[in-house]
């Protein structure tokens, strides 16, 4: 079936937007892998998976039925999340070593800079999802300092904060989901939902783990992504040669710098024509850094299964 369908509706402010998929096939789509950082794959085989969910760019509410055992790995990803299973158990190890297993009912926050694996034997996941742009914002009121990946405390400790937040998302749901809400009422529900996720889910201090070269160079790119990049700059970033840097990403990611940062771009690209909020296909890829048409193009089309042009229309196509 087609991708997941993203339908914005035009405000001033962060356009609402709503997201479905429907499939019966063991493959979600590059759509949903983009999202959740599992383009390495998932070993499942699925016979049926529903995903649907509304919201706007900052604060969203999704859900998934699905049916089997999944285990992969989710990299980093645009996105925190704070998901919750209907049934059965779920184990996340994340990448500085913990390992929760998740019962049902159990809220647990999956920071966006950070690597996890799972396993999932559950039918049913509901997911909020909150942007990095709006808790940067709310934690950049109390700290400064908030300048590197943020990372929360995966498990709530404080049971009357978690009270809390489960009574807010009961009361925000309507609005967040529906197409109606205003754009001011929009802000301030979500302001309500990120102050009482981050009253359950504190923020906590990195690892003190000096960062790996491929690490300092992803994170590099990340930042410089919409300028002219070379690879030397890349490697004197990461502290090595440009050999090292080479041999680096292809030891641990099995690809070359430059392939990475332009899979980076396509995704960053994609993301942007998804919003539907963007004037064309050629300011958004020149903005990205792809100045040839066709090349660009037919790297779309082979990492999306789609043409550029159709992912922009399928998100302005006004749906019930």
């Amino acid at each position: 079936m087609a991708g997941v369908s993203v339908n914005p509706v035009s405000g001033p402010s962060s356009p609402y937007l709503r997201f479905r998929k429907a499939t019966i096939s063991a493959r979600r789509g590059p759509e949903l892998d983009h999202v959740y950082g599992t383009g390495g794959g998932i070993g499942s085989v699925l016979e049926q998976f529903r995903y649907a969910g509304a919201g706007d760019a900052d604060v969203s509410l999704r859900g998934a039925s699905v049916e089997g055992t999944r285990a992969g790995t989710m990299q980093r990803r645009r996105d925190h999340i704070v998901f919750w299973i209907g049934d059965g158990t779920a184990t996340i190890t994340s990448a500085h070593g913990g390992t929760v297993v998740v019962p049902p009912g159990r809220p647990l926050f999956l920071s966006a800079g950070t690597v996890y694996d799972f396993t999932a034997a559950t039918s049913r996941v509901t997911m909020l999802h909150l942007s990095d742009a709006i808790l940067r914002t709310t934690v950049g009121a109390q700290d400064t300092a908030a300048v590197q990946d943020l990372l929360f405390e995966e498990l709530a400790r404080d049971e009357h904060a978690l009270h809390r937040l489960r009574a807010v998302l009961e009361g925000s749901t309507a609005a967040l989901t529906s197409a109606d809400t205003s754009a001011d009422a929009r802000a301030a529900v979500n302001d309500r939902v990120v102050a009482a996720v981050l009253a359950a889910f504190p923020r906590r201090e990195a690892d003190p783990v000096a960062p790996t070269p491929v690490g300092r160079a992803i994170a590099f790119m990340h930042e410089h992504a919409h300028r002219e990049l070379s690879v030397q700059e890349v490697a004197e970033a990461a502290g090595l040669s440009v050999r090292g840097l080479q041999d680096a990403f292809a030891r641990q990611l099995q690809t070359s710098p430059m392939t990475h940062l332009r899979a980076l771009r396509l995704d960053g690209v994609h993301e942007d024509l998804a919003s539907g909020s963007v004037d064309s296909v050629a300011d958004v890829a020149r903005a990205w850094q792809f100045h040839h048409p066709g090349r660009f193009a037919s790297s779309y089309a082979a990492r999306f299964g789609e043409k550029p042009s159709a992912t922009l229309r399928w998100a302005r196509t006004p749906r019930p």
